[in-house]
């Protein structure tokens, strides 16, 4: 394999990469701002400039290719001199809102002057200043606090695939802005946020609820789609504040869609039912499963499973519902008028999928049918759901339900029995590809919601009759 010289250091390299990403695998920091993995070069900024033995100057690390044999130093007199100077240039109009700014402990601006900044600025002219701007409803604007590094139009140009942010005149007087001052229309507009080196841009429903230093980081996957991109949950006090995308080149590489980042939301809902319900009014459990078995005790049953469902939650049902229900139909369900993973596909271009619900794929493996429509003779349903999938109409039926639901659905159903959402669990879904991944708890279930596994096994231990047909 390929090696160079990085501080004094040999490493290995795969020939292509820039020195950027050769000197972050031997764990060595080279600081930058306009640089992202995922979008276009443009070396603009300056900030990553090492000096290269044999090269009379400076050369920017992102734009310059490892070669055997190259001698590097990101520490010398030379880079670091630069390195202070670039960060004076940056900060001459920046304005002293780290207190009040949601990027604050989490901002690339804020820990390259701690780490490369010099402690004085020469500056003494007034700085320049702009109102915030409003860019739709998932992202806020601060020009004030604006770099100029580009991410956000390139991220638009490249990988939303719409020309919608661009830089208004030049010097001085470059402002970052949407196209006429539109909203944006993209899908995955959360991820300006998410690229912006600064608090430039920053999403409207995270602001100015929480410091980031408080939250605590759970790695799990998206329930959004069938495509199981990967991602992180930030609460706090059992509280979740945000979702932002976590990286895999396999499936999501750095990026979220919109949908799946604030599909938390539910979760936390003042509507959520989280304690047991019988007739609309609250009970308690062991009176809720009685209740359960006796409305649908000698009627003609059928169980429909919300492909939001776990692997392992589909693999106790199946073991469960053939002794409790036997004879009765059991499907799936999810995404109105996707009843097969065979009519799933992409949504758009970049990473949404038809199915809105993360494991159709998995159950589907497991053996559970789709359901297209309900059975004649059926005059009575289970439903069982963790909170993404999208209910099917059951007028007329005798309803109970079990798992996440809402306050305005409670009217279907004679019985509520309370569940646990993505958030709260842990457990395995397989995306479109057959990949299957771990979601992970993050939160304890609010109120007296409870696992499927505990409800399954207080349906058993229950001293009335079986609900079997």
């Amino acid at each position: 394999m390929s090696k160079c010289i990085i501080d004094g250091r040999e490493v290995e390299f795969t020939p292509g990469q820039n020195l950027i990403e050769v000197a972050k695998k031997a764990g060595i920091d080279i600081p930058f701002f306009c640089y992202h993995p995922g979008l276009s070069v443009v070396a603009q900024c300056r900030m990553c400039a090492v000096e290269i033995e044999k090269m009379p100057k400076l050369q920017t690390a992102c734009s310059t290719v490892a070669a055997e044999g190259m001698v590097v130093k990101t520490k010398s007199p030379r880079t670091a001199q630069n390195q202070k100077a670039v960060m004076e240039f940056l900060l001459i109009n920046h304005p002293l809102d780290c207190p009040i700014c949601d990027k604050s402990g989490e901002c690339d601006l804020q820990d390259n002057s701690y780490r490369h900044g010099d402690l004085y600025s020469r500056y003494t002219e007034e700085r320049r200043t702009y109102l915030d701007l409003d860019m739709g409803p998932v992202i806020q604007k601060n020009m004030n606090r604006c770099i100029h590094c580009t991410r956000c139009i390139r991220f638009g140009d490249e990988i939303a695939g719409i020309r919608e942010m661009v830089a208004l005149q030049r010097g001085n007087n470059t402002q970052i802005s949407t196209v006429d001052g539109r909203a944006l229309e993209t899908d995955y507009a959360g991820n300006y946020a998410d690229i912006c080196p600064t608090g430039s841009l920053t999403v409207k429903d995270f602001r100015f609820k929480k410091r980031v230093w408080f939250l605590k980081k759970t790695s799990t996957v998206c329930e959004g789609c069938s495509r199981g991109c990967n991602m992180e949950i930030h609460q706090d006090a059992n509280v979740i504040y945000r979702c932002i995308p976590r990286e895999n080149m396999q499936i999501n590489k750095y990026w979220l869609c919109d949908e799946g980042r604030f599909n938390f939301q539910y979760v936390n809902d003042e509507n959520r039912v989280v304690a047991p319900m019988v007739n609309h009014s609250v009970s308690d459990w062991g009176l809720s499963i009685d209740q359960a078995k006796k409305v649908l005790m000698g009627k003609k049953i059928a169980v429909l499973v919300g492909s939001d469902l776990t692997q392992e939650e589909g693999s106790h049902l199946l073991e469960f519902l053939p002794k409790h229900f036997p004879g009765s139909p059991i499907f799936h369900f999810g995404t109105p008028g996707l009843n097969t993973a065979e009519k799933d596909g992409d949504a758009d271009r970049i990473l949404k999928r038809k199915s809105k619900t993360s494991n159709l794929h998995g159950l589907e493996k497991l053996g559970f049918q789709g359901f297209d429509k309900m059975p004649k003779e059926i005059n009575a349903v289970l439903v069982i759901r963790g909170g993404r999938a999208i209910l099917p109409d059951l007028k007329g039926l005798v309803a109970v339900g079990l798992g996440v639901f809402m306050a305005p659905q409670v009217e279907e159903f004679s019985v509520i029995l309370p569940g646990t959402s993505f958030a709260e669990k842990d457990g395995t879904i397989v995306n479109y590809e057959g990949q299957a991944q771990r979601i992970r708890r993050a939160i304890l279930p609010p109120g007296q919601c409870k696992g499927l596994s505990e409800v399954l096994m207080m349906w058993v231990n229950s001293k009335s009759s079986s609900g079997a047909a």
